[in-house]
C-alpha cells in the first residue's frame, strides 16, 4: 500500500460530510440495484416456469428467441448481482481510512469520480488504463 512519508496509509482527504453524502447516496444505490436484483429474479423464474410448460424441441421456438431472453436476464440479474456486491462492500468500508483511495495506483479516487461512480475502487486514470 502507498504510505505518506510520515509512515501511515494514504488517505483520501474525503471529509466526515462528504462520507455523510456518499453514505446517503451509496445507500440510494443499493436499493435501487437490489429493486433491480428482484425484478430481474422474479423475470427470470417466470421464464423458466414458462420452459417447464415448453415441448424440450425446438419446433416452437425455431429462432431461439426463449433461450436468448433466459440468457439475456441471467446476464443482467448477474451483473446487478456484482453491483450490489460492490456497492455492500463501498458501504462496509466507507469509514475506513483508506477508503477513496484507489486500488491500481494508491491516489486518492477523488469526491467527483465515488459520486459519479458509487463504490469504485479505481481513480479515473486507473480505470481508463484498466489497472
Amino acid at each position: 500500500m502507498d504510505s505518506r512519508p510520515g509512515g501511515g496509509p494514504r488517505r483520501s482527504g474525503i471529509g466526515p460530510r462528504e462520507r455523510a453524502a456518499l453514505r446517503l447516496q451509496l445507500l440510494g444505490e443499493l436499493d435501487r440495484v437490489r429493486g433491480q436484483v428482484a425484478g430481474f429474479r422474479s423475470t427470470l423464474d417466470g421464464l423458466l416456469a414458462a420452459a417447464d410448460l415448453e415441448p424440450p424441441d425446438d419446433e416452437h421456438d425455431p429462432d431461439g428467441t426463449t433461450a436468448y431472453e433466459r440468457a439475456q436476464v441471467a446476464s443482467l440479474l448477474a451483473e446487478a448481482d456484482r453491483r450490489a456486491s460492490a456497492l455492500e462492500q463501498a458501504l462496509a468500508s466507507i469509514d475506513e481510512p483508506g477508503f477513496g483511495i484507489c486500488g491500481g495506483c494508491g491516489e486518492p479516487i477523488g469526491v467527483e469520480r465515488l459520486q459519479a461512480v458509487p463504490g469504485t475502487e479505481r481513480c479515473v486514470r486507473c480505470a481508463g488504463a484498466g489497472r
